[in-house]
């Protein structure tokens, strides 16, 4: 028998779609009179194979020559006229509206709760599509629509870019990894469009630092987990970066690490023997710089920049006017500083954990 006008034929295999819940109904029309006897069907409610984030709201008969039916759900009206008494309103062209009365409230208020947030989900799905056409097609009033109805729905929404509006990838970081003790340099494959999140599970995994320890800074930025590598300026190969270590949490009691976590004077031993990384293992008493060393120590980082530097190298912050450069001088010669051209140079200094240890971009 073929289906009425409005819908489609419900399909015959029940694992040929994703079911999130199916209740049974006693359905009437209501253009059949409050005499019509109600015949008991089967509400279910699937994932749209065809159409990811939408669903189809399905009535299946029972017995032989029993006709089903299926629409996608954004399509049909559904009320809640009481605790067990439902309304059902199909398409234009359909059997019209039918009333459902369940056995259960308790199963027909669940059912009811999952209606309404697939309704709203699919709804949502929809004004996010429409705002995101909006605003490539420069359609300010459209976009605001969108926006002020998702917003009034309190939707959860991750807005970013497409990969297609950043540089192409991928693209050869050069990483300059210091802990509180020594220093090694990396080469790292990124994709410009990627999160500084992203990157730090990345390192996770190819070299073990827990993401709790990894603080980047890139473009003196004090990176995000949020932001991408491209708003921080990673465009090409040979961009440089900076990788901070700081000291690893201790561990919980009768709880193995997943990975094997840094502590102060180990940078060297966890890297992969095979990367062939250099090391430059620093003295013991580095991380609290002798007051005689040449340079000035920033007000704001306490980083020890060098005597000519007007301001700090790490935030920008003036020199001291009171700092004098001859009387440091002539107590120690300035020894010679050398300085990598692929990337920033800082102290793997304890007195940094203080500072990296913000949550905010310091930009």
């Amino acid at each position: 028998m073929a289906p009425p006008a409005g819908g489609a034929a419900a399909a015959s295999d029940p694992s040929s779609a994703a079911g999130l819940l199916a209740v049974h109904a006693a359905v009437r029309p209501l253009a059949a009179g409050p005499d019509a006897e109600p015949q008991l069907r089967r509400l279910q409610l699937s994932a749209d194979p065809e159409r990811p984030g939408r669903f189809r709201l399905q009535l299946l008969g029972a017995g032989p020559g029993a006709v089903s039916l299926e629409w996608p759900l954004e399509s049909v009206s559904y009320t809640v006229r009481g605790p067990s008494q439902h309304e059902l309103q199909p398409p234009p062209g359909g059997p019209g509206t039918l009333s459902l009365h369940f056995h259960n409230p308790q199963e027909a208020q669940r059912w009811a709760a999952l209606v309404r947030d697939a309704t709203l989900e699919g709804q949502n799905e929809e004004l996010a599509g429409h705002l995101a056409r909006a605003i490539e097609g420069g359609d300010e009033k459209g976009a605001a629509r969108a926006a002020a109805v998702l917003a009034q729905r309190h939707a959860a929404l991750s807005v970013q870019l497409r990969e297609a509006c950043f540089p192409p990838g991928p693209v050869r970081l050069q990483v300059t990894v210091e802990d509180a003790a020594s220093s090694a340099h990396v080469s790292l494959q990124v994709h410009p469009h990627c999160t500084i999140a992203a990157l730090q599970e990345q390192v996770l995994e190819e070299l073990g630092f827990p993401p709790a320890v990894q603080r980047w800074v890139i473009g003196r930025c004090l990176c995000v987990p949020e932001c991408s590598l491209a708003s921080y300026g990673v465009r090409q190969d040979g961009d440089p970066a900076f990788l901070y270590l700081l000291s690893a949490p201790r561990e919980v009691p009768g709880r193995s690490p997943r990975h094997p976590e840094k502590t102060d004077g180990e940078l060297g031993s966890l890297f992969p023997q095979s990367l062939g990384l250099p090391r430059t293992p620093q003295p013991a008493n580095s991380s609290l710089p002798s007051p005689l060393q040449p340079g000035w120590s920033c007000p704001s980082c306490t980083f020890l920049n060098t005597p000519s530097r007007p301001g700090c190298e790490m935030c920008s912050t003036q020199r001291p006017c009171a700092w004098d450069p001859l009387s440091t001088a002539s107590t120690q010669q300035p020894p010679k500083v050398t300085r990598r051209e692929d990337g920033p140079s800082l102290p793997g200094s304890r007195s940094l954990d203080p500072l990296l240890n913000l949550s905010g971009d310091l930009c």
